[in-house]
This record gives structure tokens, C-alpha cells and sequence, in this order.
């Protein structure tokens, strides 16, 4: 189904963060009333909405889905995702799967993000790692950084899948006609 006109959707692990849902709610406040999208935060709605009655949010593209699990920092990602069917992340991936969103955004342990995207959303064919990155907006316009250290003992096949994958972001999201690809590397490896 194509989607024409519509804001997009972008379903927020509400519980994911040192500070959530406290500051996960106020990022998304910011984000509704100053961008063009909608914002789902995903999280126990008991308290949930409790925090974003504090900022009298009712005018604002923002709604809230139940989900009465969340993964703490420390767990072991791939087995907290598959024993918390119910967590923050799991369905908010789900929702992004079904189509109920468009994205999604976690301030939550990074490997709970990645294992519930491979679990529900899938790998794209050729691409054997999954790889985290975006815009570096003020400091370098038209820069993008991906994998930022997610990967450990990467073989060269999975860093040229990265600077495709980079690359491709470049053309299409930032119309960069002609990328530069360079490797960073800060690391002892």
C-alpha cells in the first residue's frame, strides 16, 4: 500500500533511555510540534500518557500503543527480544513491519534495537550485517556516518556493504549526486 500526502509516522520506544520515559516524552513533543510527522510512542499508556499530560500535548500528532514490556540495559538483546514479545522496541518494529509505521526510534540498548529489527523486519538480501547510522547534520552538512563500532570483527566484504549502504543514503535522502566514501577508524582494531 502506497501512502501519498500523509505525514510520516514514526513509532517511539518510549521506555528506551536512561531517562524514559521522562525525556523520550519531551523529544517527542519537540519533534510533533516542530516537524511534519506523527509521533507513536510505545510504552505502558498508563504512564505514557501521564507524562505527556504534563505538556498539554491533546493539539499534537502524538499517540500512544500499549506495550507492557521493556528492555532494560544489561539484558542479553537477541533472548529479551525473543522473551519479551510485548517489550517497548518489539512492537514498535512490529508496527513498522504492519505498516502501522514508518520508522522507528529507540534510545534503548542498541542491540535490543538491532535484534528486533532482525527479527521483525528481516535483512536485506546481500547485506549480512545490520548497520546503525545517519545525518552528522551541523558539524558536516551532506555527511553521513554508518555502523559507528555496532560491528565487531568485520570482514572487508561488510565494510563495502556499509559504504553502499551509505552511499545510496547520500543520493537518495540527501541528493548528493556523487558520494565520498572514506573509512574512519579509532579504534585498536
Amino acid at each position: 500500500m502506497v501512502r501519498t500526502n500523509q505525514r510520516v509516522r514514526v513509532a517511539v520506544d518510549a521506555m528506551g533511555g536512561d531517562y524514559a520515559p521522562v525525556e523520550i516524552v519531551k523529544g517527542a513533543v519537540l519533534a510533533a510540534e516542530k516537524n511534519d510527522l506523527e509521533v507513536v510512542l510505545v510504552g505502558p499508556t498508563d504512564i505514557v500518557e501521564a507524562e505527556l499530560a504534563k505538556y498539554g500535548a491533546s493539539r499534537l500528532p502524538i499517540r500512544c500503543v500499549r506495550a507492557d514490556e521493556f528492555i532494560k540495559e544489561g539484558e542479553n538483546p537477541a533472548l529479551a527480544v525473543r522473551r519479551k514479545p510485548n517489550a517497548s522496541i518489539a512492537v514498535a518494529a512490529r508496527m513498522v513491519k504492519a505498516g502501522e509505521a514508518d520508522g522507528l526510534v529507540s534510545a534503548g540498548p542498541t542491540g535490543a534495537m538491532v535484534s528486533a529489527a532482525i527479527q521483525y523486519l528481516g535483512m536485506i538480501e546481500g547485506i549480512e550485517r545490520p548497520v546503525l547510522g545517519g545525518d552528522i547534520f551541523d558539524p558536516a552538512p551532506n555527511t553521513v556516518l554508518f555502523d559507528c563500532g555496532v560491528n565487531i570483527d568485520c570482514k572487508p566484504y561488510h565494510l563495502l556493504t556499509f559504504a553502499v549502504i551509505g552511499s545510496v543514503y547520500c543520493k537518495k535522502l540527501l541528493n548528493v549526486a556523487n558520494p565520498t566514501v572514506g573509512l574512519l577508524n579509532i579504534g585498536a582494531e
